[in-house]
């Protein structure tokens, strides 16, 4: 499979306001048919779920297959496109942050959430063996019937009907993990080197406001020291220290525009130590304090 780079899409960046414009319009779904569409990047959460025709996508400088029943799970501001056309048709879930605040709770309690939503993208196009999500026949059907109710329900400024559409929303994705979770090896099984990886980035995104050291990650991977190095540099870009770091940083920058909470709250709920460590590690990333990048988001 050649990877050849395909052009950007007119519409490169897709913001809430192209698709959310009620406080209780969470989800949208609808199917594009023959779809074929250049780079982009949006501001929110997507699930593609392939339901005819084959074709192939593209997610940062990588490249995978797409066919029936292939599921990819797109998080904010990734770039990614297709190359499909004629019978390729792919069925959208588009999550506004909103969505995933308010259900995160019980989200996080879905078997394999972490590895559907945070690690398998990051690894996507990366490793020998594709790891995303391929719903079989018996799958594919319940799951895109129900992607298929929430299409009908098409007025986004109801309350009730936004309701549905979350609600259906989330027996989706609950269908999604609990396959991603059947037909993940076994616990019992040996872990290939991409799939044990995987296993610790999800802990991280799991865990992240918790001490998290080098040995937790060795002991989930069951790899030595410099082979989990290598093999994290390799796909992260970055040391496990620095990724952790990172993900922290992103996660309490999530919380500056979308909560209230003060920065020592946030500090605390992302892991650091206090408010100044977090407006020290902050800056190094954004070049801005919390702060300021709070009220310069919210307005």
């Amino acid at each position: 499979m050649e990877f050849q780079k395909i052009g950007n899409h007119d519409h490169y960046f897709h913001t809430h306001s192209d698709f959310f414009n009620h406080s209780s319009d969470l989800v949208h779904a609808f199917l594009m048919k023959d779809y074929d569409i250049g780079m982009h990047e949006q501001e929110f959460y997507e699930i593609n779920i392939v339901s005819r025709g084959s074709g192939l996508h593209y997610i940062n400088n990588n490249l995978v297959n797409a066919s029936e029943g292939d599921v990819f799970i797109i998080p904010p501001r990734v770039s990614h496109g297709y190359v499909g056309g004629v019978g390729f048709d792919v069925f959208h879930i588009i999550l506004s942050d909103a969505f995933m605040n308010k259900y995160i709770a019980d989200l996080q309690h879905l078997p394999s959430f972490y590895k559907l939503f945070g690690a398998e993208p990051l690894m996507r196009g990366k490793t020998i063996y594709p790891l995303h999500l391929t719903l079989s026949k018996e799958e594919i059907t319940p799951t895109l019937n129900i992607i298929s109710e929430i299409a009908k329900y098409i007025d986004f400024s109801d309350p009730v009907e936004c309701l549905i559409r979350s609600n259906l929303a989330m027996a989706s994705i609950g269908l999604l993990c609990n396959s991603y979770a059947i037909n993940n090896p076994n616990a019992d099984m040996p872990l290939s080197e991409e799939h044990a990886l995987m296993e610790s980035i999800s802990y991280i995104h799991e865990r992240y406001f918790e001490k998290i050291t080098i040995e937790d990650l060795l002991q989930i991977a069951h790899m030595s020291r410099t082979s989990y190095i290598k093999k994290f540099k390799e796909i992260c870009k970055m040391s496990p220290a620095a990724y952790i770091t990172k993900f922290r940083i992103d996660s309490a920058a999530i919380m500056l525009i979308n909560t209230s909470l003060s920065i020592s709250e946030i500090a605390y709920r992302t892991g650091f130590y206090d408010a100044s460590h977090l407006t020290k590690a902050f800056e190094s990333i954004y070049h801005l304090s919390p702060v300021v990048y709070r009220n310069k988001n919210k307005n």
